[in-house]
């Protein structure tokens, strides 16, 4: 049995970190969806503010934050977060992924997950 982790499934696993306020699309993940959207190709891999790039191994999360907490923090805690998502999904990204020494000395992480801070305010 395979289970893939969806984008919806990561926009719960984002706005459940503490610190961020919620999901705040940007211009890329925008055409991004829009794209798949009328390809009717996957939409599943992509949502406004989180997009999964199974070919570059690559997820995008464009998330807004709440002011008090280091910035750096949260981020590492989404990576984190979604990181563990994936990694309890069965489903890997395409074709080879590059090697080199600084990844084989620490755990390998087929994924790599990219925040962007779209903004940081209160509500």
């Amino acid at each position: 049995m395979t289970t893939e982790t969806s984008a919806a499934d990561l926009v719960e696993v984002v706005c459940a970190v503490p610190g961020v306020r919620g999901i705040e699309a940007g211009i890329a993940s925008s055409l991004r969806t829009l794209d798949a959207r009328l390809r009717r190709d996957r939409a599943s891999r992509v949502r406004y503010g989180i997009v999964i790039d199974p070919r570059s191994g690559t997820v995008t999360a464009e998330v807004g934050l709440a002011p008090g907490a280091p910035v750096r923090t949260i981020v590492e805690e989404i990576q984190r977060a979604v990181q563990r998502a994936l990694d309890r999904s069965t489903v890997g990204p395409v074709g080879p992924q590059p090697a080199d020494t600084a990844s084989e000395r620490r755990e390998e992480r087929p994924w790599q997950v990219l925040v962007r801070v779209q903004s940081l305010s209160g509500a």
